[in-house]
């Protein structure tokens, strides 16, 4: 009332400026949000008063005292857009339109111009449109979006008289060529949902599900039936009950909409990470100690956001089918693959009146093949009651091309009927800045993603059931509180038992591990054979690895776009022949498992926990397995406490029942193990141990009797010349070639060598001396004697060439 005193009382633009100014930036400031529809209609009639008021005065200013009635001057004012449909958001532009009838007696394009610019200079944002009343038609064919915003037009002020005849052209712009409006719009949507897929920071205007799609099914009925709005289409093309949870989501997107404007203070539409919290809290979230606040609400944003999807994609497809299809009856019944049933470009279309029940129609979409599903289909299942057997759940796993059937069980809300414990993950965000999907959507996609795998087709039916069945259970348990790998393997394994899905432990296996393939090719050094034998000794077998290998690029597709690059294709793939090679050798493996549960109890030792921290990782980082396997745990505790602060080298004698030779030396110093070996000849050798733990290397040397106390000094004499001089042994033994194995694919890092000769004395102080002599260094050797027959085992380093240097080596062994 105020503001309406000084535009008639004063003459002064300023003093008006400043007011209207200072009145809509109070407004602006003191603005309450009480719901989303509810607040847009208060803000656009809030709006409404600005734009009235100021073409008012600019009508005052123009006529003063001689100021005709508002419906004689041949001017309306007109809302589009979200303004014209009374959604107008906090920043969102004011699209107004400005028709006139050119009459000759009123000044008009002067009063529009001085109109405009008093708007701009108020700092509204305004968005404008000026039309001659005539020139509406032949502007509403120029563009698509011109004709879609005449189409929203709301009366705001001006002349009555003249938005009468604004209405005819409205009603003659609608009429026209409304199949090709209908189908641009069709498809303009379409694209819409490639360009804004859904995701944990959805377009919640212009993204798949968003606000866009409920004005896409306003402006197609507009066109076909010109209700004012949706409600009027119900009950013929959707029940009341749809309907009610289209707006109630609708409403939710609405009030998401104003929030997040004043979270970001500007006009976007794309619910980023950095508003969610506040966004969330704003609209009355709070945190449990379970799920914050957050997450909470990007889920019913989720929600929302499909549920306006599949009511629109429904309803504007019934409503719009007459423009769609003009098939013959013969082209019809070509395209028929079952009654009422259709196949056209690999999709899938039926009736919205099909006749069978929830069963029937889901037995006959796992009979039919295809690639695409139409929204008739989710239609239909969304409409059925639900009913269905244990045999069909079992069958659809076995259904070649599960995927597009999963994803219309998903939108008609029935997956979680035929697994309940679906409901956990649904619409369930990850902020874990990698998936770029919620856990639900990763799931189907992880199904779609491993049926496009050439390997995939290679298996077994059976095999490809489990893999499909894994890959839609593999993240089941998140969202709880235990480790989602154990939970989702639990489950899935109880799920299996009761469809009849086979051999429901691997099933379980997969899951629990579904992680370790992707986790060892990107952390893990998997050119180390600790680590390949370790993985090798959870798979187990090569059908596992290989179910395991395909769910593991498959899951790591799916997280999203340009996730699984060719370098991580590469990793997976080497780790996956390397696994082959170690699974060949299950001596190995059994080995390995053996020192994992040392390295646990190990590790819990106290004594252990008091070395160095750098220590203890060397130590559970040795390639040397034997030193957890020949050793107990406290012989272990005992090696490491007297070789933890060796600086260049030491050495002790233990010679009770036999004679043991502990040496421990720097990496880098030489030591002539081939000619102390040969010196101590006549004793006979029992076990050579050799570990490397970090940058120290330790012997062990047994033998298999004592020697007397005055032997040791001359003893310890050898070590000290073995360490200062580059020496050769004497007593050199010759092999033939044939006594030798030799596997240079043992693993990536080691070759093996096997002997079997002959027992006779010098055979382990030749080979060292040779192999010492080709800069060759040895891990591991494993002694064994029966009847008097020698089968020694030679681990071998691959670093230095050994490979390459096997032909040379055994001539040298041979001569």
């Amino acid at each position: 009332m105020q503001l309406q005193q000084i535009i008639y009382s004063s003459e002064n633009d300023l003093e008006i400026a400043k007011a209207i100014k200072k009145e809509i930036k109070e407004y602006l400031n003191s603005i309450k949000v009480e719901g989303g529809k509810d607040f847009f209609v208060k803000h656009t009639k809030k709006m409404d008063e600005f734009v009235t008021l100021i073409y008012k005065y600019i009508l005052k200013k123009t006529f003063q005292e001689f100021q005709p009635p508002f419906n004689n001057i041949p001017i309306s004012i007109i809302a589009l857009g979200s303004y014209g449909r009374e959604q107008l958001s906090i920043y969102s532009d004011i699209d107004i339109m400005i028709v006139y009838k050119n009459i000759k007696g009123y000044n008009l394009k002067e009063i529009i111009e001085n109109y405009i610019t008093m708007l701009w200079d108020l700092g509204l944002k305004i968005g404008h449109r000026v039309h001659e009343l005539n020139d509406l038609f032949p502007a509403s064919n120029e563009d698509i979006t011109i004709k879609t915003a005449m189409l929203e037009s709301r009366f705001i002020f001006g002349s009555k008289f003249l938005w009468y005849e604004i209405q005819n052209e409205l009603n003659k712009i609608r009429n026209h060529n409304k199949k090709e409006y209908i189908l641009a719009k069709y498809n303009e949507m379409l694209e819409r949902h490639k360009k804004y897929p859904i995701s944990m920071e959805p377009n919640i205007k212009d993204g798949f599900g968003g606000i866009r799609d409920s004005n896409t099914l306003l402006w197609i009925n507009k066109v076909i039936f010109n209700y004012p709005n949706n409600a009027y289409l119900i009950p013929k093309y959707a029940s009341e009950e749809d309907f009610r949870e289209y707006r109630s989501s609708l409403e939710f997107l609405f009030k998401v909409r104003v929030y997040l404007h004043l979270a970001a203070k500007k006009k976007i539409d794309k619910v980023l990470l950095a508003y969610q919290r506040e966004i969330a809290l704003n609209m009355g979230y709070v945190d449990s100690p379970r799920i914050t606040a957050e997450r909470k609400f990007i889920k019913d944003l989720l929600k929302a956001l499909w549920s306006v999807n599949t009511f629109t994609s429904i309803v504007i497809k019934k409503i719009i089918k007459p423009y769609l299809y003009k098939h013959s009856y013969t082209q019809m019944k070509n395209k028929r693959v079952k009654k009422d049933y259709y196949i056209c470009e690999q999709t899938i279309y039926t009736r919205f009146s099909n006749k069978e029940n929830f069963k029937d129609l889901i037995k006959s979409l796992i009979e039919i093949e295809f690639k695409k599903h139409d929204v008739s289909v989710v239609s239909n299942l969304k409409e059925k009651k639900y009913l269905i057997t244990k045999k069909l759940k079992k069958e659809l796993f076995y259904k070649n091309g599960l995927y597009p059937l999963l994803f219309a069980l998903y939108k008609s809300k029935k997956i979680e009927s035929i697994i309940p414990a679906f409901e956990k993950i649904k619409y369930l965000a990850q902020f874990d800045g990698y998936h770029q999907y919620p856990v639900d959507i990763h799931s189907l996609y992880t199904v779609k993603e491993i049926e496009s795998l050439e390997e995939f087709k290679n298996l077994n039916e059976n095999d490809k059931a489990i893999l499909r069945f894994t890959a839609l259970f593999h993240d089941l348990g998140k969202g709880r509180i235990e480790d989602h790998s154990i939970v989702g393997a639990k489950i899935a394994k109880e799920y299996a038992e009761e469809f009849g899905i086979p051999d429901s432990e691997t099933i379980s296996k997969l899951i629990r591990h579904h992680t370790l393939m992707s986790n060892i090719a990107q952390r893990e050094d998997i050119h180390n054979d600790k680590v390949i034998l370790s993985f090798a000794e959870i798979v187990q077998n090569q059908r596992f690895l290989k179910l395991l290998y395909l769910l593991t690029i498959a899951d790591i597709k799916a997280v999203g776009v340009g996730i699984f690059t060719p370098f991580k294709a590469s990793l997976l793939k080497t780790l996956y022949f390397n696994t082959l090679n170690a699974l060949e050798n299950k001596e190995l493996i059994s080995e390995i498992a053996l020192r994992k549960r040392k390295e646990k109890l190990l590790s819990s030792k106290e004594e252990f926990k008091a070395l160095p921290k750098t220590f203890q990782k060397k130590v559970l980082a040795s390639p040397s397995n034997q030193l957890f396997l020949q050793n107990s745990i406290n012989e272990i505790l005992n090696i490491l406490e007297w070789i933890k602060d060796t600086e260049k080298y030491k050495y002790k004698f233990e010679n009770e029942k036999h004679l043991v030779v502990h040496i421990v030396k720097d990496d880098s110093l030489n030591f002539s193990l081939g000619w102390f070996l040969d010196k101590l000849a006549k004793l006979k050798l029992n076990h050579l141990s050799i570990y490397k733990i970090g940058n120290l290397k330790y012997f062990k040397i047994e033998f298999n009797q004592s020697v007397e106390e005055f032997d040791l000094p001359l003893i310890a004499q050898y070590i000290e010349k073995a360490f200062k001089e580059v020496l050769q042994t004497k007593h050199k033994v010759t092999f033939k070639p044939e006594e030798f194995e030799i596997d240079c694919n043992h693993s990536q890092n080691y070759a093996s060598m096997k002997l079997k000769t002959k027992d006779k004395k010098g055979i382990v102080s030749t080979i060292m001396q040779v192999l010492d002599d080709f800069n060759i260094r040895v891990e591991d050797v494993k002694i064994s004697t029966q009847k008097n027959i020698a089968r020694d085992l030679f681990i071998i380093s691959k670093e230095n060439g050994f490979c390459n240097k096997i032909d040379d080596i055994l001539k040298r062994l041979c001569e």
